[in-house]
């Protein structure tokens, strides 16, 4: 159930938890009990640390048509790709017994 923000006449702003069902419906000041209407929330971006708030961006944007990305890599990148490529000579050396 998400918490929605109401306004009372009296009292002001409070906060409570609704159904989605019930989200367009007064909901019932907890201080004076007179019906508050439902206000329009903002998200809050600009509280939001920069990283992330791109992060977010490129998700939202990927969510509906993947971007697709040709990259080179470089010698030695150590990118996961190219540590899966062909592993060098591996000899193991058997221990001798009596030498």
């Amino acid at each position: 159930m998400p918490i929605y923000g109401y306004l009372c006449t009296s009292c002001g702003p409070f906060e409570s938890w609704a159904t989605l069902a019930r989200s367009e419906e007064p909901c019932t000041c907890p201080s004076c009990g007179a019906q508050g209407r439902r206000e329009v929330a903002l998200p809050h971006l600009a509280m939001m640390n920069a990283s992330l708030r791109s992060a977010l961006d490129r998700s939202e944007k990927s969510s509906a048509e993947p971007k697709v990305v040709n990259k080179k890599h470089l010698a030695g990148c150590g990118c996961p790709l190219c540590k899966m490529g062909p592993k060098g000579n591996q000899t193991r050396k058997k221990w001798s017994i009596g030498h």
